[in-house]
């Protein structure tokens, strides 16, 4: 190599090194903006700067924490809830730090569910994040948004599935006791559904209804203190209407109206059933 080219060799090598320097430089300070426009609550202005970083420095941390930025900041504050899962699932798939991951699926799931309400891909997502980690101490919760997500769908068979799994899996947690309330609004459900439904012959609602009572009463069995127990006292009583068995029904809904939140829903329902009465006695 000839002094000359030597010497342009290491000018072109100085000035990629200042380059580079001068990008990394770039994306701090853009990075710093942005979480002065965001402190500031010019959120959109923020969203666009973190962008940029994430364009600057697409495989790199800071470009990775501008990205989960954005990805919270439209979730929070904007209601761009498909574009805040997109972003999310760019970082997990970018990004090598395990529990950043699981929080950005963990935030994926939420975006899914409670915002965009697409029960379909929530439940494989959230299926997926147990095949990782089976063993989380999100597992319950994670299981319970699978079975509200397939209730949802009307796919009750499966809801009642995944609850009872609950149940069996993790007895001692709250979330054992919210499913096995679920199980009772559950069966009560798909027995109302299939009353409307003359195609569904495989579903008889009376039969339903009475799983339902059974669930009531087994969750007040296992949970007599439950801040549920005046609820699933309420779905006895509402099971019984729907059998016809008024005077039963009638005295359910009487015995909880001093402790049920709503005292006029129950006189509401103690009326119509005095009514349904004074109609068949005609």
């Amino acid at each position: 190599m000839t002094s000359l080219t030597k010497a342009t060799f290491l000018c072109l090598l100085g000035i990629a090194a200042g380059l580079s320097g001068c990008t990394a430089d770039n994306a701090k300070s853009r990075y710093l903006l942005a979480e002065k426009l965001y402190a500031d609550g010019k959120y959109l202005a923020a969203i666009s700067e973190f962008e940029k970083v994430v364009t600057k420095d697409s495989r790199g941390k800071l470009g990775q924490q501008a990205l989960f930025r954005a990805a919270t900041t439209q979730a929070l504050y904007l209601n761009q809830y498909a574009e805040a899962v997109r972003k999310f699932r760019q970082f997990a798939e970018m990004s090598s730090e395990t529990e950043a991951v699981w929080e950005a699926n963990r935030q994926i799931g939420e975006l899914l569910f409670l915002k965009l309400e697409q029960y379909e891909p929530a439940i494989s997502h959230y299926r997926a994040m147990l095949r990782a980690r089976p063993k989380a101490k999100e597992a319950p919760e994670l299981l319970f948004r699978i079975a509200k997500s397939y209730f949802y769908l009307w796919h009750f068979d499966e809801a009642v599935e995944v609850y009872r799994d609950i149940r069996k899996r993790f007895p001692k947690s709250t979330w054992a006791e919210h499913a096995a309330y679920q199980l009772g609004v559950t069966y009560f459900t798909r027995a109302g559904h299939s009353r409307g439904r003359t195609s569904d012959e495989n579903v008889n609602p009376n039969e339903a209804f009475e799983e339902a009572i059974d669930a009531f009463q087994n969750f007040l069995k296992k949970y007599p203190k439950s801040t549920l127990a005046t609820e699933a006292l309420f779905g006895i009583a509402t099971c019984l209407e729907e059998m016809d068995q008024l005077d039963a029904a009638y005295a359910q809904f009487a015995s909880i109206r001093n402790i049920y939140p709503s005292p006029q829903v129950i006189d509401i329902k103690l009326g119509r059933i005095k009514e349904r009465k004074e109609q068949r006695s005609r």
